[in-house]
């Protein structure tokens, strides 16, 4: 299978090239989700007044929409998600995310930190290479580019009943992620580029009146210990306080027997399960219960995937997110 940077480099101009794509895509948006919510989940909730761990949710939650929507695209193309295989998770620590993108700062799995704000940043950097090389390399937002082109050329036939993951709407479309046209397609591809990285413009000056930004924003807002607003038509992270919260700290566990078998059943049984969803229509739970692990909806997976008919495709409901509250993001910041 192609990386990134060949799709980017050559284009895409076969079924094969864009199903194939679709997967890595589906890949790439997966493996942010176990570093998110390792961080989100180290959070003392008794001790976080700037609602960080809610925050941190909202953008997993996010991604989990992307990673659907990828889903959802390449099942209409008469694709096959490829999910419930041990090289679809990648190993951790890594400073190659799937799709062969570089990464300068290891991703790894680690409480919430300063340090680790600075990695969920250069993930989510807007079309900008992570990485200062001779040659840069292609962005994550320049390989969605390439998608969306792609279905342009190819004008793949689109199949209307295929299997489909419920997502919440969001910029005024109306499907709930089902994929029956290339616009649909389009329009699908766009939303991951702005909820994930945001603007073309310089990734401190935001675009237009937002209420809430891309990733790459939240995160450094986070990192700033500011919310990040307009004052005087110009955008900086001068905004109300964001109090960093008290953090769990864990390592590797050492204990006897080792803890990781339990886990690898429970994510073995979760990545099955998200297959399903594509490829037979079933209903799906990504609770942890089979795997006699406590569930945590609201905290971890925000529930299973209740399955409902919609024509005669199936389609399987995403978890919407929390919306802790925020203030005015054009207000001026305030002065102590």
């Amino acid at each position: 299978m192609k990386t990134i940077a060949q799709h980017v480099q050559d284009g895409i101009s076969t079924l094969q090239d864009l199903q194939d794509a679709l997967q890595t895509a589906m890949q790439l948006e997966f493996s942010t989700l176990p570093p998110y919510l390792c961080a989100q989940w180290s959070v003392n909730g008794s001790n976080d007044p700037g609602g960080v761990a809610d925050i941190i949710q909202n953008i997993a939650i996010e991604e989990m929409y992307h990673f659907a929507l990828a889903g959802n695209m390449l099942t209409a193309l008469g694709g096959t998600p490829a999910i419930a295989d041990a090289a679809f998770v990648p190993s951790y620590p890594t400073n190659v995310l799937p799709g062969g993108i570089p990464m300068a700062r290891a991703v790894d799995l680690q409480p919430l930190s300063a340090e680790q704000l600075q990695v969920f940043m250069q993930i989510e950097y807007p079309d900008f290479p992570p990485v200062a090389l001779t040659t840069a390399p292609a962005t994550i937002g320049a390989f969605y580019d390439t998608v969306s082109a792609g279905f342009a050329t190819v004008n793949p036939k689109i199949e209307p009943n295929a299997n489909y993951v419920r997502v919440p709407d969001s910029g005024g479309s109306t499907n709930g992620g089902k994929i029956t046209s290339i616009g649909d397609a389009q329009a699908a591809i766009t939303r991951i580029k702005m909820e994930g990285e945001g603007t073309e413009n310089s990734p401190d000056q935001p675009s237009g009146d937002v209420d809430t930004f891309a990733h790459y924003y939240v995160f450094k807002e986070m990192y700033t210990g500011h919310q990040l607003v307009q004052v005087n038509g110009q955008w900086s992270f001068t905004g109300a306080a964001i109090q960093f919260p008290s953090v769990y700290p864990f390592a590797q566990s050492a204990v006897n027997p080792d803890p990781s078998l339990p886990f690898n059943q429970a994510l073995t049984t979760l990545l099955t399960d998200l297959q399903s969803c594509w490829t037979t229509g079933a209903s799906c739970s990504i609770s942890a219960r089979s795997a006699g692990r406590r569930s945590t909806p609201s905290r971890a997976t925000a529930g299973g995937f209740p399955t409902t008919r919609a024509s005669t495709a199936r389609a399987a409901d995403l978890p919407r997110r929390r919306s802790p509250p925020r203030t005015s993001r054009t207000s001026a910041p305030r002065r102590k």
